[in-house]
């Protein structure tokens, strides 16, 4: 049995374990009452569960889905002595899970109704620092993003072809392939057009129990259309919308997956200029109603020239190199490296350089001259040695699942398992 499978199920179930000894506690100091942190701690060991169910298989897939029915039978019984409405809204959710939800009167009144006490003030951001001039390489993405600023421009001849203001737009790829970086440079782009920038991560609404995580969902939604125009921006947007047809989904998670296509129906339905992003590693968890909703943008790990742009700006104005070494090369070098790798290999080769050149000009001074002058200079044996040292992460899996995923959009059958 491979190792990493192993060592992976054996994180998983430490921690499932220590998520429902953390609920016990719970209980025990509620005088043996049901809580919401009671709940709360037995939702992260389900989600566990459910994770280690879809990665197991024969009998410790059975093993892993009767416990994650007798955790599910648990936060039900819990649900339904402290928030009797909301554990009907699971069962209907669970029920329903193949429906697309429509944003009619009584949803917008049931999501009114649980809006009240969310502090929303963390959700509004700043202007990021960095600007599509940052961005290294995605040519094509930024562009197709410029175009989208530009249509802010004709917003009455869109009014009167009857266009939708919403834009949407859906970013998925591999971890450290600048999703996000390349979201918070076009949000800063949109910002100097008066538009105000909300942003959240999945795990922000996850770690609420359930009851408050639709209530988070549903006011997120609200503030988009109050503040409009805005950008909003969801990450880890699988964690909050996953897929209803995944075997075995807990029922909470596919309430909050109704819930959060119920918000943006309201924005969609709004006809206010609003922009909304979501951004995933793993774009088969999320539920195809949502899919069905945005446009699809896929984000490459960064290109030799990205690579290349990248060593330049981050060493361009400190380091000088050997005529068998240039930034070209370190790009080239650098294959299947993601932003992440190129961050820790930079730093890497700063830690390696910091320490070869006071060993040979021994005074600070001396040193900083000789960086400073380009006296001192890398060479690529010198590179290799800090690649050598910076192994990129591995990426073949998810590189595999996301073209697999690609290959079942493009025949229709994208988000199932």
């Amino acid at each position: 049995m491979d190792n990493d499978y192993i060592r992976k199920m054996q994180t998983k179930e430490n921690l499932c374990l220590a998520y429902m000894r953390q609920a016990e506690e719970e209980f025990d100091k509620n005088g043996g009452k049901p809580s919401k942190e009671q709940c709360k701690f037995l939702q992260q060991a389900a989600y566990l569960r459910y994770e280690m169910a879809r990665m197991s298989i024969g009998e410790e897939r059975y093993y892993q889905q009767r416990k994650l029915q007798e955790l599910n039978q648990q936060i039900r019984d819990i649900a339904r002595q402290i928030d009797p409405e909301l554990a009907k809204r699971m069962d209907e959710a669970q029920n329903k899970s193949k429906e697309k939800p429509k944003a009619n009167a009584q949803e917008k009144s049931q999501t009114k109704q649980t809006q009240d006490k969310v502090d929303v003030s963390g959700w509004f951001k700043e202007a990021p620092s960095q600007s599509f001039e940052d961005v290294s390489g995605m040519t094509e993405l930024k562009e197709q993003l410029r175009g989208c600023i530009q249509d802010l421009h004709i917003s009455k001849l869109k009014e009167f072809l009857k266009m939708k203001k919403i834009h949407s737009f859906f970013f998925y790829g591999p971890p450290g392939c600048g999703k996000t970086y390349i979201i918070k440079a076009f949000a800063h782009e949109l910002m100097d057009k008066d538009y105000k920038f909300l942003s959240l991560e999945g795990s922000d609404v996850l770690s609420k129990y359930v009851g408050d995580a639709e209530k988070i969902v549903a006011q997120v939604f609200e503030e988009a259309e109050k503040n409009a125009p805005c950008i909003l921006f969801f990450d880890e947007v699988d964690g909050v919308c996953k897929s209803r047809s995944l075997p075995d989904l807990p029922n909470y998670a596919a309430s909050l997956t109704t819930a959060f296509l119920t918000g943006y129906n309201r924005i969609d339905e709004s006809k206010k200029p609003i922009i909304f992003i979501g951004a995933t590693n793993y774009p088969r968890q999320v539920d195809n109603a949502m899919l069905d909703r945005v446009e699809l943008i896929r984000v490459y790990l960064p290109d030799t020239d990205a690579r290349e742009a990248k060593f330049a700006r981050d060493l361009g104005d400190m380091l000088a190199m050997e005529e068998d070494l240039s930034f070209r090369i370190m790009a080239q070098e650098t294959e299947t490296y993601n932003y992440r790798d190129l961050d820790r290999l930079i730093d890497k080769l700063k830690s390696m350089v910091l320490k070869d050149v006071m060993k040979k000009y021994g005074k600070e001074a001396d040193a900083l001259e000789a960086l400073q002058s380009g006296a001192y200079k890398i060479d690529r044996a010198f590179f290799n040695e800090a690649m050598n040292n910076c192994l990129p992460t591995p990426k073949d899996e998810i590189l595999r699942e996301l073209d697999e995923w690609e290959e079942q959009v493009k025949r229709g059958q994208a988000g199932l398992e």
